[in-house]
């Protein structure tokens, strides 16, 4: 029976288990379990496994809930929150920007117009670097697996269920369209102004304001577009029967086969906010983790194949032969930017995609040393719309002894997407405990510590009846 855990995105691979543990989970080939029962290898337990883990990503992106929070204060803010292109007020605050060097001398106001440019330029660029590495997102896992039977058939009979969580926080930003001729024309009209004058507005173009009080010839930039931050959350439950057998024996090696249909129970919701209503991006993040879920069932397939010999072995399986799509809710927010439209159209669904993976693993005679290697053939994307494509390299030592630990060391590397790389290792204790830890070696830095850009753990049980 599953324990569920309340989730907080398919950050990571399988984690750092060998080949044969990794068979009698949701993670392994469906052909796999066959192989692994009639071994009756002393070094793992065939009754079940019970598994917990939990993992973290971010974006490339130093100090990044600061960064976002900061360059939401250029924005204005909606509506609901004040009226965007109206003076700054206590009830519609936007930060300070003195550039004392471009208001000294009136003259040469038209010669600084490239302050004011690169101003902008910065703060496009830090929308770029947000949309692409300005992401935080979080993964939480439960599986257990049982056989049900080793003669069903002829075969084996595997249940496995799982439970998957997931939330990411990314940004979408509207492009930022400047006219330097009309910013240009706009700021030469501030000489004209007396210091009895009230704060004036100017148009700069691209959405920008740039209020100026002739008082104290202080400015505040303010941006009105649909920039948004989004935020999503699913859980996937999965209910499955492996059925896996023996297809062919020979005196080179044998031939096993197997099929996994699955129940899929999705849980999807989303949850966007302008930029200028964020005061607190990392609070945003957290709270996902109540918002309401709409949920959706589905169907699909998984196959498998495994060539065994005494020495070797390679594997080839199928998942999500069907590929079923699932809805996000719709988002209550009424932009006007048909850019922000087209960019929130892709996140509107996700489906599980069909994806290949290829195995293959060699072993002494005794099967105590291994090496094992998996590559996904082609890259999928998860519910957060990330693309994954992972390579994983293990080398294991495996034992039987009560008191002297199964060790293994891997390395993962996202060939898609990210592109980040893992370094894992685990071992099994007393036989029947299993504990993987994986980490990226790269750092980033939040709320002012470093902290890998990815890590990984995972706890699991495994045992015979």
């Amino acid at each position: 029976m599953l324990i569920p855990i309340k989730a907080l995105a398919n950050s990571h691979p399988s984690g750092g288990l060998n080949y044969s543990q990794r068979a009698l989970t949701n993670a392994g080939n469906p052909a796999a379990a066959a192989l692994v029962i009639e071994r009756n290898d002393p070094y793992v337990m065939t009754g079940g496994i019970i598994e917990f883990g939990a993992g973290l990503e971010y974006g490339d992106l130093d100090e990044l809930f600061a960064k976002i929070d900061d360059i939401s204060s250029q924005f204005s803010p909606s509506e609901d929150e004040g009226t965007p292109g109206s003076p700054p007020s206590p009830e519609n605050p936007i930060r300070d920007y003195t550039w004392e060097d471009l208001f000294q001398a009136y003259p040469e106001l038209e010669d600084r117009i490239d302050v004011l440019e690169d101003k902008v330029l910065t703060t496009a660029g830090v929308l770029a670097l947000i949309t692409t590495e300005g992401y935080g997102k979080a993964e939480a896992i439960a599986n257990a697996s049982f056989v049900l039977s080793d003669d069903f058939y002829g075969g084996s009979l595997l249940f496995s269920t799982d439970f998957k969580g997931n939330a990411k926080a990314v940004g979408i930003f509207e492009d930022i369209n400047f006219d330097s001729e009309q910013a240009r024309t706009q700021l030469k009209t501030i000489p004209d102004f007396n210091e009895s004058d009230p704060v004036q507005a100017l148009d700069l173009s691209g959405g920008i304001t740039l209020f100026y009080n002739p008082a104290n010839q202080k400015v505040k930039l303010s941006i009105d577009n649909d920039s948004l931050l989004l935020v999503k959350a699913t859980t996937v439950f999965r209910a499955s029967l492996a059925y896996s057998a023996k297809a062919l024996s020979s005196e080179d090696g044998n031939l096993y086969w197997g099929v996994k249909p699955n129940f899929y129970r999705v849980g999807l919701t989303n949850v966007s906010t302008r930029l200028g209503d964020v005061t607190d991006s990392e609070a945003l993040f957290n709270d996902i983790k109540d918002a309401d879920l709409i949920y959706e069932n589905g169907f699909d397939i998984d196959l498998g194949l495994v060539w065994a010999t005494d020495n070797y072995q390679v594997g080839a399986s199928v998942t999500n032969l069907i590929e079923n799509t699932y809805e996000y809710p719709e988002l209550e927010d009424d932009f006007n930017s048909l850019q922000i439209i087209r960019k929130l159209s892709s996140h509107k669904s996700f489906t599980m995609q069909r994806q290949v993976k290829l195995e293959a693993g060699i072993y002494t005679d005794d099967r105590q040393w291994s090496l094992n290697a998996e590559l996904d053939a082609n890259p999928t994307v998860d519910p957060m719309k990330d693309r994954y494509q992972w390579l994983t390299i293990t080398g294991g030592y495996a034992n039987d002894s009560w008191w002297l630990p199964s060790a293994r060391i891997g390395f993962s590397r996202n060939l898609a997407g990210s592109q980040l790389s893992y370094l894992n290792a685990g071992v099994t204790v007393m036989k029947f405990i299993n504990i993987d830890v994986a980490s990226t070696l790269d750092t980033v830095t939040l709320d002012g510590e470093k902290w890998m850009r990815g890590a990984h753990i995972q706890i699991g049980f495994q045992f015979d009846y």
